[in-house]
C-alpha cells in the first residue's frame, strides 16, 4: 500500500489545484505522481511544498514614469501616479515612483 500520497479528489478538496495543472505542473517536471498498479496518479503530500515554492516567487521590480509639462497640471501627475500604482499593485510588482514636472521649450538645448 502507498504511504503519504493522496488522489485528485484530495488535493482539490485540500488545496483548489484543477486536474489541469496537475498534469501541466507534471508536464514542466514540477510534480512526479505515482502510479497505481491501474495507471492513475496519486501525488504526494508533499505537494505543499511546491506551492511554498510558487507562492515566494520574487515580486517583478519596475519603473513607473509620470510627466506634465507644466506646473499648472501637477494635479494631473498626482492622478497619473496614482493609477500607475493601482495597476502595479493589482499585478503584485515592487515599484518605483519617477516623475517630473519638464517641458521641452523649457529645457536647454545644446
Amino acid at each position: 500500500m502507498m504511504t503519504n500520497v493522496i488522489n485528485y479528489k484530495k488535493v482539490k478538496e485540500l488545496y483548489d489545484i484543477s486536474r489541469i495543472t496537475l498534469i501541466n505542473w507534471e508536464k514542466e517536471g514540477l510534480i512526479t505522481p505515482v502510479r497505481t498498479a491501474k495507471g492513475r496518479r496519486r501525488y504526494k503530500k508533499d505537494i505543499e511544498k511546491l506551492l511554498g515554492m510558487l507562492e515566494e516567487k520574487p515580486k517583478p521590480k519596475v519603473v513607473l514614469y509620470a510627466r506634465v509639462s507644466t506646473k499648472k497640471q501637477e494635479e494631473y501627475l498626482k492622478n497619473q501616479i496614482r493609477r500607475l500604482e493601482e495597476y502595479a499593485n493589482s499585478q503584485g510588482c515592487q515599484y518605483e515612483v519617477i516623475s517630473e514636472i519638464a517641458s521641452e521649450v523649457n529645457e536647454i538645448k545644446n
